[in-house]
């Protein structure tokens, strides 16, 4: 694929640890508006052509700007941490931003948006068995409500035209994830180039006007059962958190409340 024929991708929180990996693993596949509050490090993507914009979510202005031009938009950006305060940061990062870029794609005629919800938007659900990708949200922490309220954007700007896929991102693979992962979080787990691959299919599987997928590896338990994952995309992820962990898979107790940070 030429630089003419490369889709150009917005990508927020590009300087985060899934947008790096992200970057890197398909710099020369696409052309990237790489947006994030930390540029540092943003040069360095392999590829021709892209930008570079510093973006703060919360302001409208910005994400209407940042939008111009754009195919498709991976929206990473957000406080990740299930402790994050909602005064000084959810409310701004998790709740306007989310709006402001959606409203940003539909404004500026975008494709599609990619949306990266979390595994806390149903973290209230039982373990005892798989659920379904798409199962209704049930979130014990504002954080995982920020990330519902993501889910129900882009449905809101799917019904009005802009295609819109969530992806409820697992226990992304992290250094906590090896020194304190336990077997609640491997059932969990998304490699980097489980996930990589992942957001590949979610910007070029056409034909999707809405969907909610499951964004974990081929872990030995799963806390998804990736069948509309892998009926939508053909996704087919390779990792397993156990064997990351060495470990057997066992059921957690139902009272194991680790966190996917």
């Amino acid at each position: 694929m030429n630089a003419v024929e490369r889709r150009f991708i917005l990508l927020t929180g590009a300087a985060g640890r899934i947008g790096t990996a992200f970057r890197q693993a398909h710099g020369e596949r696409y052309r990237f508006r790489l947006a994030d509050l930390l540029s540092d490090g943003l040069k360095e993507t392999p590829g021709a052509d892209h930008e570079i914009v510093r973006l703060d979510v919360a302001d409208a202005d910005a994400c209407a700007r940042a939008g111009t031009g754009i195919d498709t938009v991976i929206h990473l950006a957000a406080d990740p941490s299930p402790e994050a305060d909602w005064d000084s940061s959810l409310l701004a990062n998790n709740i306007q931003g989310v709006v402001n870029i959606f409203r940003a794609a539909s404004e500026a005629g975008c494709r599609r948006v990619i949306f990266a919800s979390s595994v806390h938007a149903v973290g209230g659900l039982s373990d005892d068995a798989p659920i379904a990708d798409d199962a209704p949200p049930h979130p014990t922490n504002l954080y995982g409500a920020s990330k519902a309220f993501g889910e129900a954007v882009t449905a809101t700007y799917a019904a009005a035209g802009l295609s819109g896929i969530a992806i409820r991102i697992g226990a992304y693979d992290a250094p906590w994830f090896h020194e304190r992962g336990d077997a609640r979080a491997a059932a969990a787990y998304v490699s980097a180039r489980d996930l990589n691959d992942l957001l590949v299919r979610c910007v070029e599987t056409e034909g999707i006007p809405y969907a909610v997928v499951a964004g974990i590896s081929n872990n030995a338990r799963k806390r998804f059962d990736l069948e509309q994952t892998r009926r939508l995309l053909g996704y087919e992820p390779r990792d397993d958190g156990f064997a990351v962990l060495g470990l057997d898979p066992i059921t957690p107790s139902p009272s194991s409340h680790g966190t996917f940070t």
